[in-house]
């Protein structure tokens, strides 16, 4: 500790003496020391670069700035159970009501066709338009979702925030 800056009394340096430490000095020193270790010796308090220390401390600011942003990206991507609930629901019951009228929907179309190939062909584009009928509430839903619960300092729009259960 004497090489690292422990105070000592000048009169007892020498070849074959015994160090005086003043107890008093010794202890605010390595109390001194250890708050430098801890809060930084640079200016305001920032870590002295290239010491050990400033860059133990460096370091874990760094981490401690990387872990805030993987909690903030993490608490960005949650979404409520009860939203969940009441998005699935949503979602099914007009998934439901477009499979419910398929039927009627299609069947003075498909009952005049005799190809088969052309049956399909017809019950492919309403399942089409079905599905994206869907998408598109998906996405109105997510739009809605973000500008109610989005965060001034985040996005607000799903292309801008990438979309339900991108990252």
């Amino acid at each position: 500790m004497i090489e690292e800056g422990m105070p000592v009394d000048d009169a007892s340096r020498g070849r074959g003496r015994a160090f005086v430490i003043d107890s008093g000095e010794a202890v605010r020193w390595w109390s001194d020391r250890e708050h430098r270790k801890k809060v930084g010796t640079g200016q305001g308090g920032a870590p002295e670069p290239g010491t050990t220390e400033g860059e133990e401390l460096l370091l874990l600011s760094a981490k401690r700035k990387k872990a805030e942003i993987e909690v903030k990206k993490a608490e960005s991507s949650v979404i409520e159970l009860e939203d969940v609930s009441q998005f699935l629901y949503s979602i099914a019951t007009i998934y439901g009501n477009e499979l419910n009228g398929l039927g009627a929907r299609l069947a003075a179309e498909v009952v005049s066709e005799d190809d088969p190939a052309q049956c399909k062909n017809i019950i492919d584009i309403e399942s089409r338009r079905v599905r994206a009928a869907t998408a598109d509430r998906i996405g109105s839903f997510v739009d809605e979702y973000i500008s109610h619960h989005g965060r001034n300092d985040e996005c607000t729009t799903a292309s801008a925030c990438g979309g339900l259960g991108e990252q």
